[in-house]
């Protein structure tokens, strides 16, 4: 239980720190406006802040699973960790109509099948591309938090684990050549190829 314990208050400290970094885009974003904000900062900010939430979400997914006494408590900070990093989400698709484009985003659903290694080739992905690459994970059996759900519906997605590079969305396990393929592609849509879509 004491364990227990000092886990949820090291998830609700980091849920903290999330939040606050979470307003700070957002009020850089609105500077966006005024022509007082520098893009390439605003992104290296959001990148870093995306990179940073999924390690700590990562921790509490792993506090929640071996929960005893405070497995509701774990689910609410589940909860909020989602809807931090579909506020990540939405913040970085609203700086892409005001800035030069600088990353390719990828949401990722999943459905906790130990057969699945979708996970693991996005993992590979994003220590080849780095901070331009951004990835956004979410449980599909997250019932508690609706915008999963609302998410799933707009991209009509019905088959796990699924993947969404951008606006194009592969169902079921989608290979690492394909993958990277799609994602080279919307970097050729903008400037700044990666040195890595040339070694692929």
């Amino acid at each position: 239980m004491v364990l227990e314990n000092a886990r949820l208050a090291e998830a609700k400290q980091t849920s903290l720190a999330e939040k606050v970094n979470l307003q700070s885009i957002q009020l850089q974003q609105k500077y966006i406006d005024s022509g007082l904000a520098d893009c390439q900062s605003l992104n290296q900010i959001l990148e870093s802040n995306i990179d940073e939430l999924t390690k700590k979400m990562n921790i509490v997914i792993g506090y929640s699973k071996g929960a005893i006494f405070n497995q509701e408590e774990f689910q609410l900070q589940l909860q909020d960790y989602f809807l931090t990093e579909i506020q990540f989400l939405l913040i970085s698709q609203e700086i892409d109509k005001k800035c030069p484009r600088n990353n390719v985003r990828v949401v990722y659903f999943y459905n906790e099948n130990q057969n699945d290694i979708q996970g693991r080739i996005l993992d590979y992905l994003k220590l080849k591309f780095g901070e331009r690459l951004l990835v956004f994970s979410f449980d599909s059996n997250f019932l508690q938090e609706p915008m999963i759900n609302i998410l799933l519906t707009s991209y009509n997605i019905k088959t796990f684990p699924a993947v969404v590079v951008e606006n194009q969305v592969f169902e079921g396990q989608t290979t690492l050549e394909e993958l990277i393929k799609t994602i080279c592609q919307e970097f050729k849509k903008h400037a700044n190829i990666p040195k890595e879509c040339s070694i692929f």
